[in-house]
């Protein structure tokens, strides 16, 4: 009796199923779904925020380094025949004999501001001549990527669908024969082809609007081959899976299929392999392109500097383009959010 007595007393205090299920619908009303959303969203804003800060930062102290400490940036303005003597006296004209945490503190406090220093080839600050050329490698890589997305995404999505057909094979062959292909040689060769035997095309500079169509055609030929690739392989682990078999049974058509449903859940996929490419692209591709058809940007301005030991102009063009791939990133990252809402919340 006793126990039954216990009983009786403590059933009503625990909360029945039905209070349960109510609380739990008034905990997921769509506008705390939406600020919670929205707070998900600031908090990985910030989050990458920090972390492209801290890269930058991780690199203008590299450069730095290497710079001040592993080299002797007075022997880039001292004469091939300099003596011990001129080179001292470089060195206490622009301050290299101060403490390095002193110099350290100096160049990041310029940098802050701007200041990369004095071209000492143009005559000019570098910034200027980096921002000058930064526009024309920002319109190169964007229509470059352009044509490798659509050489890459379409051709991967219809041979993931249709796979071991005759169209996949052939493109495969192709993608792997531009992924085995260095640029600059296949630049070369366009310029042979279509510049010099031909003559439909401008062979270098930027003079008219015909000019981009060699070099964005050897960016997107190369980086859409690597985007064909894992496109492909995605598509084809998606149709694999059993509720596109389930699609099938209830009558639905392989391009409702891949409109609906296999698409949208590649989505993120194909965004991080394009933007990735993107970034490779700053990360190098760009820069022999840019030589090799004299368009003049970022690349070309950087290997010029080389050529000329002007060391603030190419201080100015490594950093300007260590964060411009950050901040490529963060808009990446951004843009997941978009495609997946899922993201946000993890």
């Amino acid at each position: 009796m006793g126990m039954q007595e216990t009983t009786a007393t403590t059933a009503p205090s625990q909360p029945s199923r039905r209070s349960r299920l109510l609380r739990r619908l008034r905990d997921h009303q769509p506008g705390a779904d939406r600020l919670a959303a929205g707070g998900s969203l600031r908090g990985l804003l910030l989050r990458r925020l920090r972390d492209g800060i801290i890269v930058l930062l991780l690199v203008v102290t590299v450069i730095f380094f290497l710079a001040h400490v592993v080299g002797n940036p007075a022997l880039v303005f001292a004469p091939v025949d300099a003596t011990d003597e001129h080179i001292a006296e470089i060195h206490r004209q622009f301050g290299l004999d101060r403490p390095v945490a002193e110099r350290y503190w100096e160049y990041l406090v310029g940098l802050a501001q701007l200041d990369f220093g004095e071209s000492t080839w143009q005559q000019r600050p570098a910034i200027e001549a980096v921002m000058e050329a930064l526009p024309a490698t920002i319109y190169l890589t964007v229509v470059g990527l352009g044509a490798a997305a659509v050489l890459g995404v379409i051709p991967g999505i219809v041979a993931g669908a249709r796979a071991r057909k005759p169209f996949d094979k052939a493109s495969n062959l192709l993608s792997v024969t531009a992924l085995s292909v260095p640029n600059f040689w296949l630049g070369l060769l366009l310029i042979l082809l279509f510049g010099v035997q031909l003559g439909w095309l401008p062979t270098s500079g930027r003079f008219e609007t015909a000019s981009i169509v060699m070099p964005a055609a050897t960016l997107g030929i190369v980086h859409g081959g690597r985007i064909y690739q894992l496109v492909r392989s995605a598509t084809y682990e998606e149709m694999s899976k059993p509720y596109v078999t389930v699609a099938r049974s209830k009558g639905l058509t392989e391009w409702d299929i891949l409109r609906r449903h296999v698409v949208r859940n590649t989505g993120v996929t194909t965004a991080t392999i394009v933007g990735w490419e993107y970034v490779r692209m700053w990360g190098g591709a760009v820069f022999a392109i840019e030589y090799v058809f004299a368009w003049p940007g970022v690349g070309l301005l950087t290997i010029d500097a080389a050529h000329r030991q002007d060391f603030f102009v190419l201080q100015a063009s490594v950093i300007i383009a260590g964060a411009f791939v950050i901040f490529s990133n963060l808009l990446i990252d951004l843009g997941y959010q978009f495609i997946d809402r899922r993201i946000t919340a993890s």
